[in-house]
């Protein structure tokens, strides 16, 4: 018989499934969707850094550095929404017949803000959960994962990582990202 450390478990704590997943020029702005898939993770990375004395404890410790990382894949592949989140590393070609995704010279690359929304219902009434990291950028440009014809679930996934870094523009503590969830 299974053995709880605890009696009971607050559901309003809770979030279930997964997040919608947009980009927008800035975290006020208009938001993009990035279509159907899967966010898998969302990750506040810390760097720390400590000085060190030779004959006593640790002085000092600290971060040196923080990111957001948000992975995950999607399966809709539309390349102007691509080419817009992107930050121009990518561009889009959109005619009545073609979407022609063009890449390769850029030698800059545009932060943009990135939110996942996760709704939810909670005793009849939705509630949300929404992440935003404020300067983000894909790690990579697109990238595909092909399959079989033959295999159970043969639509292509295309992976992504979205690293955020800190936004000195921001007030000191509010600089990396939020999480904001309803309570009632």
């Amino acid at each position: 018989m299974a053995y709880h450390q605890n009696s009971s478990v607050d559901s309003t704590k809770l979030i279930i499934g997964n997040c919608k997943i947009e980009s927008a020029a800035t975290s006020g702005g208009t938001y993009v969707n990035l279509g159907a898939g899967i966010v898998n993770s969302a990750v506040h990375n810390i760097v720390k850094y400590d000085v060190e004395a030779g004959n006593a404890p640790d002085p000092v410790e600290g971060v040196a550095d923080e990111t957001f990382t948000i992975s995950g894949e999607l399966i809709e592949y539309d390349g102007s929404v691509l080419s817009a989140c992107m930050g121009g590393i990518i561009s889009c070609t959109v005619t009545s017949v073609l979407s022609t995704v063009t890449g390769g010279g850029a030698s800059t690359i545009t932060e943009r803000a990135f939110k996942l929304t996760n709704t939810r219902m909670v005793s009849g009434v939705t509630k949300e959960t929404i992440f935003i990291a404020y300067k983000a950028t894909f790690d990579t440009g697109p990238s595909f994962t092909f399959k079989s014809d033959n295999d159970a679930d043969p639509v292509t996934t295309m992976p992504f990582t979205i690293t955020g870094k800190l936004d000195s523009t921001r007030t000191a503590g509010d600089q990396l990202y939020t999480i904001t969830k309803w309570l009632s």
